[in-house]
Formats: C-alpha cells, sequence, structure tokens
C-alpha cells in the first residue's frame, strides 16, 4: 500500500545491513526500492484506475469511459525508489531520505513520476530530541496501524498524508515518544471557495510501543482560512485520534489486527477520501466547518511462513450542513479481502477483492467491486 512504514531515526547504530560507505566520507547509502505491476478490474465507474479512492466511485451519470460496464487496467504506477544516507557528526547522526514513484496522476494509469518524500533529520539536537525538516508522512500519521492491503490508496479513513513539515521527535522512556509539529497548510478542502494559507498544522503525537503492540494518541489543530465573496473568511479546525497495531494470544501470536478512529470538525482533507474540511455559506458570509468521522480495522492471518491474508473495512461519515449541495459527500465505505504469497523476501505475488461506495447527501448513492493480481519484485 501507499502507506508503508519508513526506515529508522536518524540515530540508529552504524550497523546498517545493505548499506555501503561513500568512498572518502563517513556517509553510508543504502538504494531501495520494488518493481510492482498491478494488474486491476473495475466493475463500475470510478475516477481513479489504479488507486481504489471510494469518494471517487460515480454515483450518478456514469460514464462508459470511467468503467460503468467493467474496465481493465495494467499498472506500474506504485513502483518505488529509496535514496537514503546517514552520517556521523560528533554524538550526532544526520539521516536524509528521498524516494519517489510513478503515481503522479490518479486519473490515469499512465506512469508519471512523483516525488514522495525528501527530508533531513539530525538526532539528539534539541532538548534531547530528533528533529526532521522536510517532506514526510503526517505526524497525525502512524504507519504501523495501516492494514497491509495491496491496493496502493488504502484505507478510506487513513489520518494523514505526506507534505512538508518541521517535527520534533523524543523518545520519553523506553515505551513512550512524543512528536510536536508544525504541518504545511495544505490539504485544505473547502467547498464554496479556496483555500488561503495562513497558519501550519499544528500536532500533538504520543506514542506507546512495546515488542508487539503499538498505540498512538494524535491531537490537531487547524486554521482554516479561505477567500470567498469580497474579502476572506476564516474558521477553526480540530481533530483527535487513537490508531494502533495490536498482537493476538496463544496460537495466533503472528497475527496481529490494526485500527484507526478519528474524530472532528474541519478535518475531512486529511483523511485518505478528501470529503469537505469547511463549507462557505453566502447567507451568512461564514466558514462553517464539517464534522467527520473515519475509522477502519483490519486482521492479518498468516496461514504459514510464506502465506498471509489481510481483510479490512473503513468507514467515513460526515453531518452535512443543511446548506450544502444535494451532490455533496455523505459518506464512503471501503472493504478488502486478499491472499498475499511472499516465496522469497524480493518476491510477493497477491490477489485482493475490493468492495467501496460512495453516497451523497441527497442520497445517489454508487459502488464499485474492483479484483487486483498484484506482483512486486524488491531490491536489494
Amino acid at each position: 500500500p501507499e502507506a508503508q512504514p519508513e526506515s529508522g531515526s536518524a540515530g540508529e547504530a552504524a550497523h546498517w545491513p545493505g548499506a555501503f560507505n561513500l568512498p572518502g566520507t563517513d556517509t553510508q547509502m543504502k538504494i531501495s526500492g520494488f518493481v510492482e505491476l498491478d494488474a486491476i478490474h473495475d466493475t463500475d465507474a470510478i475516477g481513479t484506475p489504479t488507486a481504489f479512492v471510494t469518494s471517487e466511485i460515480f454515483t450518478r451519470d456514469k460514464p462508459a469511459t470511467e468503467g460503468a460496464d467493467g474496465q481493465t487496467n495494467f499498472s506500474v504506477q506504485a513502483s518505488r525508489l529509496v535514496v537514503e544516507t546517514k552520517t556521523p557528526i560528533a554524538d550526532k547522526a544526520i539521516k536524509t531520505f528521498v524516494s519517489a514513484d510513478w503515481f503522479g496522476d490518479y486519473s490515469t494509469s499512465s506512469p508519471n513520476f512523483r516525488l514522495r518524500k525528501a527530508y533531513g533529520e539530525i538526532s539528539d539536537i534539541l532538548f534531547g530530541g530528533d528533529l526532521l525538516i522536510g517532506q514526510a508522512w503526517s505526524s497525525v500519521t502512524d504507519l504501523t496501524a495501516t492494514p497491509n492491503v495491496l491496493d496502493f490508496q488504502g484505507p478510506n479513513g487513513l489520518f494523514g498524508d505526506r507534505r512538508p513539515m518541521l517535527r520534533w521527535t523524543k523518545n520519553l522512556d523506553s515505551a513512550f515518544s512524543l512528536k510536536l509539529a508544525a504541518d504545511a497548510p495544505d490539504l485544505r478542502s473547502l467547498q464554496g471557495a479556496s483555500p488561503v494559507s495562513r497558519w501550519p498544522d499544528t500536532v500533538a503525537a504520543l506514542n506507546w510501543q512495546s515488542q508487539k503492540a503499538n498505540l498512538t494518541g494524535v491531537a490537531v489543530a487547524r486554521d482554516l482560512r479561505a477567500s470567498a465573496g469580497t474579502g476572506t473568511v476564516d474558521t477553526v479546525g480540530w481533530g483527535a485520534s487513537l490508531q494502533g497495531r495490536l498482537p493476538m494470544p496463544g496460537a495466533y501470536e503472528r497475527d496481529f489486527a490494526t485500527f484507526s478512529l478519528t474524530y472532528g470538525e474541519g478535518i475531512g482533507g486529511l483523511v485518505n477520501d478528501a470529503p469537505p474540511d469547511a463549507v462557505y455559506n453566502p447567507r451568512t458570509s461564514k466558514l462553517k466547518p464539517v464534522p467527520t468521522l473515519a475509522w477502519f480495522a483490519g486482521y492479518q492471518r498468516w496461514w504459514n511462513a510464506e502465506l498471509y491474508s489481510v481483510v479490512s473495512y473503513g468507514q467515513i461519515d460526515q453531518d452535512t450542513l443543511s446548506f450544502q449541495e444535494p451532490t455533496s459527500f455523505e459518506q464512503t465505505r471501503y472493504a478488502t479481502a486478499n491472499l498475499t504469497w511472499t516465496p522469497f523476501p524480493q518476491w510477493l505475488l497477491g490477489v485482493e477483492l475490493m468492495y467501496g461506495s460512495h453516497k451523497d447527501k441527497d442520497g445517489a448513492e454508487g459502488s464499485d467491486v474492483r479484483t487486483q493480481f498484484t506482483s512486486r519484485f524488491a531490491f536489494p
């Protein structure tokens, strides 16, 4: 899936499998990635042929060009290239991370080069914490809570996306860590008005991690500002999220469950399906945030050392406002089941069945069933 955990922090030990030293320097470099082919068949119309974005399922006027009569696509867009470095400096370490894929245009199956992440991180630089500057996964996102679906997009209720930021992370003890961040004032989804950037999103995230379990609590505050009418209007967005990964007991100890529960007002643009954060009311000349509930849950079952299955379900509900248009977003649902085989560590083969639905405020609804076959060759 698109949401995959990053490498470790800048302050890790010098031993780094797969890395090599740059001649004449103390810098280690690692080049990695994978080549992926996805063969996809849809039964109904959707605007994103190779990523299962449920908000892009057509609810009315379904065109044949978007798959209303069924369509098949082959894609290598998810293929990825990653370059990392680590450099020791005195008692600190600097890490750089750059990754790219070919998913620059979700509306087509043709490859379009795209920068995914580009950041630098220095260890133990400020009050004993690590400082990250650049573009990475949003500070509201816990990637370990994301189910291992084959679909590139992942659950509709996934909280966060990659964005530029300034983030400070500190390990409080062996189990708890704290993140404080200023995330870029983008990912704004406003209805009836044009976003105007003013202040970044302010994020605080507390993570607890044991050997097998992981829990993260997140709080975010947003300044939503827009150009509307003859001037600007603004409102405050806020949200809270609990995300995690939990191991199973006894004979199922290799299995695990993942989940995320997010609620807030003015946070729609931060979840995968990107419904409206806020709506401009021309009668009152005010910007009104939309309440949003987003959640998902997944379970991964290992059948043996090489074969596993993942089932997941996600849902987003918005309390639409009385003055919103009848075609406004109200709900999406996302469900998957897959069977994945890893005959070698560097080769993955899988098949996944997906169901999604999209409902508007006036009750108009569309659905799609997608089948995806995936082959992924990783390197090194």
